[in-house]
């Protein structure tokens, strides 16, 4: 049986796209059931893809990232950088007229220097 490929911290890819697959899922407000139904493949399957023990095609993993709405890279990210979660964002706020997208970013900032600003020192 041939070896799954491993991240450089040594966590297999499936394990990752397993992870984000059921993170997205769990944002999204889906059930493992509901998301298996909407993909097409049975509950094991899904809970087989999630728990990292199958690593799912890549036209199977674009169908799953379509359903749940986020970018293919939210699903393939290593978890260290929040990548996924990052991508997420900027396609929701892609979809957004410039004006709001401006209004989004200085919005961001203010709240990320309020933010700094109550951390304490060290």
């Amino acid at each position: 049986m041939p070896r799954k490929p491993k991240a450089p911290d040594g966590v297999t890819l499936s394990a990752t796209v397993g992870r984000n697959i059921k993170s997205a899922r769990s944002r999204a407000g889906m059930t493992q059931g509901a998301l298996a139904e909407a993909i097409d493949v049975e509950n094991v399957t899904l809970s087989r893809i999630e728990t990292g023990a199958q690593l799912p095609s890549l036209d199977r993993l674009q169908h799953i990232a379509e359903v749940l709405d986020v970018p293919l890279q939210a699903l393939v990210a290593e978890e260290g950088g929040q990548s996924g979660l990052i991508a997420t964002m900027l396609k929701a706020i892609d979809e957004l007229p410039e004006r709001e997208q401006e209004f989004l970013l200085n919005f961001v900032l203010d709240y990320s220097r309020h933010w700094k600003l109550g951390q304490p020192s060290e």
